[in-house]
C-alpha cells in the first residue's frame, strides 16, 4: 500500500509542477517495470530489456 502511495505522489508532484516533459522517460521505465514484474524477471527476457536501454 505504502508504494501505491509513493507513486500517487510522485504522480502528483509531477502534475502539480506541470513537469510534462518528463512523461515519455515516465512511461518508459513504467512499461520496463510491467514488464519484468509481469515475466517475473526471468532470464531469458534479459536481453530484450538490454536492447531497449
Amino acid at each position: 500500500m505504502s508504494r501505491l502511495r509513493t507513486v500517487a505522489g510522485l504522480l502528483g508532484h509531477f502534475l502539480h509542477r506541470q513537469r510534462f516533459f518528463l512523461a515519455p522517460l515516465l512511461l518508459v521505465l513504467l512499461a520496463a517495470a510491467v514488464l519484468l514484474v509481469l515475466t517475473g524477471g526471468l532470464s531469458y527476457v534479459a536481453p530484450f530489456v538490454y536492447a531497449i536501454f
